[in-house]
């Protein structure tokens, strides 16, 4: 009797969360408007369902949604899982927790096709590190810590590039054609109706991969698989659609922990955090052909 009492008592608490319309708020922290994060925030509002007020927020993306979330003004946000990694490891944010990791970002590199054709690979680019120069968007920007991840490495041959910060995508494009840098690093999702990726064909550049043989030291979150970048002329192939081997970056869905919360606000947090806890990750990404795909290609182990 104990036990039924325990469960109806759980299952009434966690349908008073989410059946009054009021105060059912939940914010989610996304990206910019032109970004796959906001989009995939999106997505997660549709699969809470009309039971809550589910509200998709344009940020900055991961570290001003770590930021967001310190204030209170989101109660879930995504970002890099290294973001997410390093920013956990402090002890002052124990209120807050990852509850899953959905599909990841490629690492990806462009230039003009001439020096991807004489670098070869990303271990081209380690070999020559001395001699290429690699442009990032933004100082602060999960790119950035990407790189810098792998950079810091001990013994990391990366650690000699020359580093130059530009302060959007579309200007680290044009700095690529003016030969400022030889490459420019990203990481993002192989969207190709993206305007970076268009804009990356329109001028005439190619793509590469980056799976770089220090990624070991992440092997757990960071998965190398083959994704499929659907306009090849970025390879300077052929006219078909190209498989390229690469390094992923799973997303983290961070939350904050239902228990640091009070009243109403605690109700509402655990029933959220249970909903996307139950989902696919496919009912949590866009259901857009081209995420679907990369979706089917890589199963991530839940968090």
């Amino acid at each position: 009797m104990q036990l039924i009492y325990y469960v109806l008592v759980v299952f009434s608490i966690g349908c008073s969360a989410i059946t009054i319309a009021d105060d059912n708020t939940i914010r989610i922290g996304g990206g910019d408007k032109a970004g796959e994060y906001i989009q995939i925030a999106n997505s997660i509002c549709a699969t809470l369902g009309s039971l809550f007020n589910c509200q998709a927020l344009e940020t900055g993306g991961s570290f001003d949604n770590i930021r967001l979330l310190e204030s209170q003004d989101i109660e879930f946000g995504l970002a890099m899982v290294n973001v997410a990694d390093d920013w956990l490891k402090d002890a002052a944010n124990d209120k807050f927790t990852i509850l899953r990791l959905i599909q990841g970002e490629a690492m990806l590199a462009f230039g003009k096709p001439d020096t991807i054709a004489a670098i070869g690979d990303w271990n081209g680019v380690r070999s020559n590190a001395a001699n290429i120069s690699v442009g990032l968007a933004g100082k602060f920007s999960g790119d950035a810590s990407i790189l810098n991840r792998l950079r810091g490495v001990p013994g990391s041959p990366l650690a000699d590039l020359e580093i130059k910060v530009y302060p959007n995508r579309l200007a680290l494009l044009e700095a690529v054609t003016k030969d400022e840098v030889k490459l420019g690093f990203i990481v993002q999702f192989p969207n190709p109706n993206n305007a970076l990726f268009k804009a990356i064909d329109e001028a005439g550049l190619a793509i590469m991969g980056v799976v770089d043989p220090d990624i070991v030291i992440f092997e757990e979150n960071f998965p190398v698989t083959a994704v499929t970048v659907k306009n090849a002329a970025w390879f300077g192939l052929s006219s078909r659609a190209q498989r390229i081997e690469t390094a992923l970056v799973p997303i983290a869905i961070i939350g904050i922990k239902p228990e640091k919360l009070s009243g109403r606000q605690a109700l509402v947090q655990k029933a959220a955090v249970r909903r996307i806890w139950e989902v696919t990750e496919a009912e949590l990404l866009p259901h857009n052909s081209w995420m679907q795909e990369l979706t089917n290609s890589t199963t991530l182990t839940v968090g």
